[in-house]
């Protein structure tokens, strides 16, 4: 136990070394002493490595939570490999991956095998297609992690995506950190370091309020950002309907106490033009006017009337860009329910107001 505590340092090193010569000082002839203590020295060395490694393992898996990466699929198999292998190379390992194979009729769910016996944090849970929504709830559920990401299966992350999402969490106290997401078209684009970081530290209702400041597109979307576990299962997702993320991370924004935003990209989403989000058809249009008018509930039961005026105004700008009748009839109707309800949040306003009034002036007396 001695020895052991003792080659901790250099200086116990040296006397391990010292040691070791004299020992081998009493076996003849001087070429003999000498390979002797070389072996001796070499043997203590790998120790000491193995010591250290062993240590730097400890404090790691101490220090350092779980963080589990869901990643959904389906009809995907050209573009699988890439996602899986940036996820792989992180230099935070302490991760684990669920590969959500969302009933794939391709070859997904024989990469996704593959896969997982390659690299040992990798698990595979295999399910009927029940859509987006449906597959990342299944990893939701799934998930061991203190923290969860979620990284879309045509897309791709920084080898050091985990490591500096965590470290923002770490060095804010946030529940939620995220970084910028770079669009991408083609296979292999680079992620180029930015000259000067900066970063934002917002309340939950302030990352709410940025939907609405000119960064709609970037925290609207649920991938690029490392969320609390605890919150995203308060938030699951809508089954069955497109724009998830616009019914949904509002909430996870909403529910964590800080939320840190970096001007680093760090995920490379790619932009498929045929994708059903990106495709104008009556499904489509009924699911975001669903997520909006959701939205614009959320903000009033909780009587954030800022946001909700903010939501309201962002709404109605969409729905009249559609421009035909039904868009109109839609606007008119959450347009005559909202300056109801905002006659009231100002008369109550001016209550509180005269009431603080009338307090003051009866104490002055």
């Amino acid at each position: 136990m001695g020895s052991e505590m003792c080659i901790r340092d250099r200086k116990g090193l040296l006397c391990e070394l010292q040691r070791g010569l004299s020992l081998a000082a009493g076996f003849g002839t001087p070429s003999k002493t000498l390979q002797m203590a070389f072996d001796y020295r070499v043997t203590l060395l790998f120790h000491v490595k193995r010591h250290r490694e062993g240590n730097c393992e400890m404090n790691e898996s101490r220090t350092h939570p779980l963080i589990t990466i869901i990643v959904p699929i389906y009809r995907v198999e050209q573009y699988l490999d890439r996602c899986v292998k940036s996820l792989v190379n992180q230099t935070y390992t302490k991760i684990e991956i669920l590969l959500v194979d969302d009933g794939s009729p391709d070859s997904c769910p024989m990469l996704c095998e593959e896969w997982g016996k390659r690299d040992t944090r990798i698990k595979v849970l295999h399910k009927e297609n029940g859509g987006l929504s449906d597959a990342r709830n299944y990893g939701i559920v799934h998930a061991k992690g203190e923290y969860v990401s979620f990284v879309d299966s045509d897309d791709y992350v920084s080898t050091n995506y985990i490591k500096y999402l965590y470290g923002l969490i770490e060095k804010t106290g946030a529940d939620t950190s995220c970084c910028i997401l770079k669009t991408v078209t083609s296979g292999d684009e680079k992620f180029v370091q930015v000259e000067k970081e900066h970063l934002r530290v917002l309340t939950g209702k302030e990352a709410c309020a940025d939907l609405y400041n000119g960064n709609y597109a970037q925290m609207v979307v649920s991938c690029g950002k490392l969320y609390r576990t605890s919150i995203v299962r308060k938030n699951m997702y809508p089954k069955g309907r497109l724009h998830e993320d616009e019914a949904t991370t509002y909430k996870f924004l909403y529910d964590s106490k800080k939320v840190v935003v970096s001007n680093c990209a760090l995920y490379a989403y790619f932009q498929n033009v045929k994708s059903i989000t990106h495709t104008r058809s009556k499904k489509n249009e009924q699911d975001i006017s669903i997520a909006y008018y959701e939205r614009v509930a959320y903000f009033r039961e909780r009587k954030e009337w800022d946001l909700y005026a903010k939501t309201v105004n962002f709404y109605t700008g969409v729905v009249m860009a559609r421009g035909d009748s039904d868009s109109a009839l839609e606007v008119k109707t959450l347009l005559k329910k909202y300056r109801m309800d905002y006659h009231v949040f100002l008369r109550t306003k001016l209550r509180m107001y005269y009431f603080i009034m009338k307090t003051d002036a009866s104490t002055k007396r």
